[in-house]
C-alpha cells in the first residue's frame, strides 16, 4: 500500500498500537500481557481498540478505521446533543487536523473522544465535578491533558465575574509565582515538572541520540524565573498556535501544518471580536479561551517536534471552535429572541393605547 504524507513508522506509536490490537484479540483480552510490553498507555488505549466491532486488525489501516468510527461517533454526539449548526459542521468535517489523525493508527481520537464529552458537561451542562470524573481516563491516556483541564478551570474561577479586584489579585498572584514559584504550594512543583518535561521531550525530538544531543544542548533553555518566565510563557502560547513558522517547513506534511496554523490563528482573533450579549454565553467563552491558553502554553513550553505539536493541540483546537460556535449561535438565538419579545410587547402596548 502506497503511502501518502509520511510512512506509519513516522509516528512510532502505530505500529505499537497496532501490535497491542493483535496481541489482545489473539490471547483473549489478557490486558497483561500487552502492559508489559507496551506499558499502560498503549494497553489500555489497546483494550479499548479492541473491543471495536471490526472483524480484523492486521495493519495501520484497520486501527485507522475505528479510529475514523470514533470520528464518526463524535459527529452523531454533536447532531444528537444539537451543538451541530453551519459553522459547527463545517468546521469538524473540514479541519485537516482531525482529518489526519482520524486517518491513523492513534490514541489521539481516543483523548478527543473523553475531552469532548468530559467539556459538554462541563461547558454546556455546567456539571464540572461530573465532567472531570468522567476525564479521569486521561490520567492514563495524556495525564497532562487532564491537568491541563484541571488548571484550565482553576484559571477560569479566578477570572470569572469580571471584577476589576479579582483580576489585579490574579494578576498579583501571577508575577508572584513568576518571580518565586518554589514559595507557592502547587505552582513549584508544576515549575519542576514542566521542567522535566521539557528537557526530556527536547531529548526525545533527536531520539536519545547522545552524540547529537551534546552538540545542540547548549541551545536548551530551561524553564526560568521572573521576567523572563512570563517572556517564556507569552511567547510558548503564540509559538505553539503557529508552529512550524512557514519558513521552518521542511516537508508536505510541515507545509499543511504551517498554512492550517495560520488560517486558524486568524480564525481564533476573528470569533474573539464577535460581539456576545449573554453573560452566561461570555463566561462559557472566557472559560474556552482560559483552557486554550493554559493548553498552548504548557505544551508550547515542552514540545519542541513540530509533528508532536500538531499531535498534543489538535484536541484542545477542535473542542475550542466546536463549542466556541455553538455558543455564538446560541447568543445570536438569545438576541433574536429578545428582540421578537421586544417587538411583541410594543405591538401589544400599540393595539391596547387609547386612540
Amino acid at each position: 500500500m502506497i503511502d501518502v504524507l509520511f510512512s506509519p513508522s513516522y509516528f512510532g506509536d502505530q505500529l505499537r498500537q497496532v501490535d497491542g490490537v493483535k496481541i489482545l484479540r489473539s490471547e483473549w483480552f489478557q490486558l497483561s500481557s500487552v502492559l508489559e510490553k507496551h506499558g499502560n498507555t498503549i494497553g489500555f488505549s489497546s483494550f479499548i481498540f479492541s473491543f471495536f466491532p471490526l472483524p480484523f486488525v492486521n495493519s495501520v489501516q484497520s486501527l485507522a478505521m475505528i479510529n475514523f468510527l470514533i470520528y464518526l461517533l463524535i459527529f452523531v454526539f454533536i447532531i444528537r446533543y444539537k451543538l451541530s449548526n453551519n459553522r459547527v459542521d463545517y468546521f469538524y468535517l473540514l479541519f485537516p487536523s482531525l482529518l489526519l489523525y482520524s486517518s491513523l493508527a492513534l490514541r489521539d481520537n481516543l483523548i478527543l473522544l473523553f475531552m469532548f464529552i468530559s467539556l459538554y458537561l462541563i461547558i454546556i451542562k455546567e456539571r464540572s465535578w461530573l465532567g472531570i470524573l468522567l476525564a479521569l481516563p486521561l490520567l492514563i491516556f495524556k495525564f497532562q491533558n487532564y491537568l491541563i483541564l484541571i488548571a484550565g478551570l482553576i484559571v477560569f474561577r479566578c477570572l470569572r465575574g469580571g471584577n476589576t479586584y479579582r483580576y489585579l489579585f490574579f494578576i498579583a498572584v501571577v508575577v508572584l509565582a513568576s518571580f518565586i514559584p518554589e514559595k507557592i504550594p502547587f505552582v513549584g512543583s508544576m515549575h519542576e515538572k514542566v521542567n522535566y518535561w521539557r528537557y526530556w521531550l527536547f531529548v526525545d525530538n533527536f531520539e536519545y541520540n547522545w552524540d547529537i544531543i551534546k552538540q545542540v544542548e547548549h541551545t536548551y533553555v530551561p524553564l526560568n524565573t521572573g521576567f523572563y518566565l512570563i517572556y517564556q510563557v507569552t511567547s510558548s502560547f503564540f509559538y505553539m498556535l503557529l508552529k512550524p513558522l512557514i519558513w521552518e517547513v521542511e516537508n508536505p506534511f510541515q507545509l499543511i501544518q504551517s498554512l492550517e496554523n495560520t488560517v486558524i490563528f486568524a480564525m481564533i482573533i476573528l470569533i474573539n471580536r464577535k460581539k456576545v450579549v449573554n453573560e452566561k454565553i461570555m463566561q462559557k467563552i472566557l472559560f474556552l479561551n482560559c483552557l486554550l491558553f493554559v493548553s498552548m502554553t504548557i505544551n508550547g513550553l515542552v514540545v519542541f517536534n513540530f509533528g508532536t505539536a500538531v499531535r498534543y493541540k489538535f484536541p484542545f483546537i477542535v473542542i475550542y471552535f466546536v463549542y466556541f460556535f455553538y455558543l455564538l449561535k446560541s447568543d445570536e438565538l438569545f438576541v433574536k429572541q429578545a428582540q421578537a419579545a421586544w417587538s411583541g410587547g410594543l405591538r401589544i402596548g400599540s393595539a391596547v393605547s387609547p386612540s
